[in-house]
């Protein structure tokens, strides 16, 4: 299975998602990026707010990166602020769905 891991605070504020549950990514504005991921049932999308100064850099990177893991066996794609390769992102925060 391929896994993404977003990370706002490393050991108290982390979370994985299988890669194909990307519904979609969206440049928000001029300093947010935001990862809609499929919820089970009848709940709504969760989504992660991955801020940052350039974000149609990290939107794409991410989605070529998403890409690369859908294609190729098996990975886990770590997203954490400051960390290459998106060491644009300043923070994420995640928002369960509802």
């Amino acid at each position: 299975m391929k896994l993404l891991h977003f990370v706002d605070a490393a050991g108290t504020d982390e979370n994985f998602f299988p890669a194909d549950k990307v519904n979609r990514i969206s440049v928000i504005d001029g300093t947010s990026v935001q990862v809609f991921i499929e919820n089970s049932g009848d709940e709504a999308d969760h989504s992660v707010d991955l801020t940052c100064t350039a974000p149609e850099t990290v939107a794409l990177r991410l989605a070529e990166e998403i890409g690369n893991l859908r294609v190729n066996a098996g990975g886990v794609l770590t997203i954490k602020a400051t960390v290459a390769p998106f060491a644009d992102v300043s923070a994420v925060a995640f928002a369960a769905g509802a």
